[in-house]
């Protein structure tokens, strides 16, 4: 079979790639392993006898101030549902609500005696709200790389603040508790959140993969089919695949960009493929159905500002990092009547679920001062391949470049991916964007 370009990997990268080329009247083909595009953003749909639930791969949401989103997609037609800007955060026994002052300023004046947050921090998170809406992401690219921690101390952060509130808050984002990430990383996310809000399309997160190959020719992607090698030939290079049936197939494209994950692209193009990040960061989300009201109505976003410890923590404490009520912010993830819960673990445990299972219910039994025995666990998703690693590993290292990595590795082959720069949505839609650019020019 004969293709002028193909795209390995039906993720948001090579989705985005081929979108553009396609708006430009450049053919391509997608091939896409698995039985669904999307990639880390798809939806399963799980099917209960109470009714159709909506489960992300671990929960996440949209910024919906990324520019990249806001260039590709049409965000009102994803009816997306948004959480409310701030967190309730488990400390001393309590949850606290800690509010975005110029979102609710009425709610944010109530937490001024929260044991979250100094007077001193409500300032300083002030200040850098502000400067980091009027700051450019050039800007915000241009500073100096450290760690997250390094960043958030040099701002005039309390060791309090930075434990209760950004620990669970930007460690749940990164998964990352210690907040190694990189601060290029944190700077532009922070940014997102001060700009815009989080929140998920009402049909699930794999409705934004859905809508870019919606926006492509009928004949482009094509499922169940795996690349397993590359081949250079003189005219261009032979893409081996096989699909979910054990069928072969060679595929001879004029060129050939890998839109996958770092580890499967190091096996397909050795020996172009040094510069790519392999090292991964997890997460573990327990999906729960509830029956009747949930323990709150709420559409936001729960912390553990405690420790994710188990032995000689305050009560309440355990392995949740954040919990999301997602049903109260989406209505359509869960059946009328029933509530779906994401209980979320920054990495991956090694105790077996039922184990892992007892240890959230206990954690939660505190947090709600309510029973949880009655929750119907849905899933235990472990995501061991949840980011790109971008922690900074010591002084001096840097993870993130401030300029974007060329898209090219060798003649006539190509990459995109989140791992090229950090890992979030924008990330993944930039980097096919700008493959696209460069196949163009």
């Amino acid at each position: 079979m004969n293709a002028p370009l193909v795209i390995i990997g039906g993720g948001l990268s090579g989705l985005a790639c081929a979108r553009m080329l396609s708006a430009a009247g450049r053919e391509s083909l997608v091939i896409e392993a698995s039985d669904d595009v999307g990639g880390r953003a798809r939806t399963d749909v799980v099917q209960t006898a109470d009714g159709r639930y909506l489960l992300d791969c671990g929960f996440q949401v949209l910024l919906t101030a990324y520019p990249e989103a806001r260039h590709m997609l049409d965000l009102d037609a994803l009816k997306l549902r948004p959480f409310y800007s701030g967190a309730d955060v488990w400390c001393e026994g309590a949850m606290h609500r800690i509010a975005n002052p110029f979102r609710h300023p009425l709610e944010a004046v109530k937490s001024f005696q929260s044991p979250v947050t100094t007077l001193t921090d409500k300032a300083v998170l002030g200040k850098m709200y502000a400067s980091s809406t009027l700051t450019t992401l050039d800007g915000l690219r241009a500073r100096p790389e450290t760690t997250t921690l390094e960043r958030l101390r040099s701002e005039g952060l309390s060791d309090r603040a930075i434990d209760r509130f950004f620990r669970p808050f930007f460690g749940g984002v990164f998964f990352d508790r210690e907040l190694a990430t990189s601060s290029r990383m944190f700077d532009f996310v922070f940014k997102m959140f001060a700009s815009g809000e989080a929140a998920v399309p009402a049909g699930g997160m794999g409705q934004i993969a859905r809508q870019i190959a919606d926006g492509l020719p009928a004949h482009v992607v094509q499922l169940s089919t795996r690349a397993v090698a590359l081949r250079h030939v003189q005219s261009g290079i032979d893409i081996e695949t096989v699909s979910t049936s054990g069928t072969p197939r060679t595929i001879h494209a004029d060129a050939c960009v890998i839109a996958t994950e770092g580890d499967s692209a190091r096996s397909l193009m050795a020996p172009e493929a040094a510069p790519i990040n392999v090292r991964w960061v997890g997460t573990t989300t327990l999906w729960y159905a509830l029956a009747g009201p949930p323990p709150t109505d709420a559409p936001i976003l729960m912390l553990n500002g405690e420790s994710t410890e188990q032995a000689s923590s305050p009560k309440g404490s355990g392995p949740v990092n954040h919990l999301a009520i997602v049903s109260n912010a989406a209505p359509s993830y869960a059946p009328s009547g029933r509530a779906l819960v994401a209980a979320n673990i920054v990495g991956v445990p090694t105790v077996s679920d039922d184990e892992l299972d007892r240890r959230v219910r206990a954690q939660l039994t505190h947090w709600f001062a309510a029973d949880t025995s009655s929750w119907e666990r849905l899933r235990v998703q472990r995501i061991p391949r949840a980011l790109p690693d971008v922690r900074v590993a010591g002084q001096g290292s840097r993870v993130i470049p401030s300029s974007d990595p060329t898209p090219k590795l060798s003649d006539r082959l190509f990459i995109c991916g989140d791992h090229r720069s950090s890992g979030s949505i924008d990330a993944a839609i930039r980097s096919g964007r700008l493959v696209a650019e460069a196949l163009l020019g």
